[in-house]
């Protein structure tokens, strides 16, 4: 059995002697994102609050008391089934990562999208704003979007199977993190298709790269 995205990124962080000896300072969730501010850095991710599920019990199940457990600990909060202490878990780990390593720009996603998505079929796993300015340019554009946020000639998680495997340039929102479907994603990705990831829950590590990863806009 392979690992886990979600694995191998708790795997990664947690190897990082800095990670074991920091200190939780402060964990802030608000309607829109959450921040966990540590001794060696703060991090953020998306509250997910359509995900919630408010009749399954508390969202965080040590509210007002989180804040007591150490880094370590919030980090595999990344495997919780609730979309909300999964992404206090996420935003620990981004408040570990520091500043990203490697070959870092400027250059916003859609820029790169059009870019490398120009004449191309692409895919947007996640409605972002900037779909419809990326349309026009490409050969074919599909976006995958579940919930709320769904308009008009998006596609479904059902049709993913059929459907991703045809794109060429792939574009996959970092809270797939938060809701469990990123491995499920991956398994229908083209080998040879260039993927990114985007939003500003994203992780910025290199370990994403061994996933396949050839960029991550955070």
């Amino acid at each position: 059995m392979s690992v886990s995205v979600i694995d191998h990124l708790l795997d990664h962080v947690t190897r990082w002697p800095h990670t074991r000896a920091a200190d939780t300072l402060s964990v802030s969730v608000g309607p829109f994102w959450i921040v966990v501010h540590t001794s060696v850095g703060a991090g953020m991710a998306s509250t997910m609050a359509a995900e919630a599920r408010p009749h399954e019990g508390y969202p965080v199940t040590e509210a007002g008391h989180i804040h007591r457990r150490s880094p370590m600990e919030l980090t595999h909060l990344l495997r919780s089934q609730s979309p909300t202490e999964a992404a206090v878990g996420l935003a620990t780990i981004n408040a570990l990562i520091g500043s990203p390593e490697g070959v870092v720009s400027t250059e916003k996603a859609l820029g790169i999208l059009l870019e490398r998505g120009r004449g191309r079929r692409v895919a947007m796993i996640g409605r972002f704003p900037f779909a419809e300015s990326l349309r026009p340019v490409c050969d074919q554009l599909l976006v995958f979007e579940r919930g709320s946020a769904t308009t008009q000639g998006d596609h479904t998680a059902e049709e993913m199977p059929h459907l991703l495997p045809s794109a060429e340039i792939v574009a996959i929102t970092a809270t797939t993190l938060l809701n469990g479907t990123l491995d499920h994603v991956l398994e229908h990705v083209a080998p040879d298709a260039w993927t990114m990831m985007l939003g500003p829950s994203t992780p910025m590590t290199p370990c994403l790269f061994k996933r396949g990863f050839h960029a991550l806009c955070g």
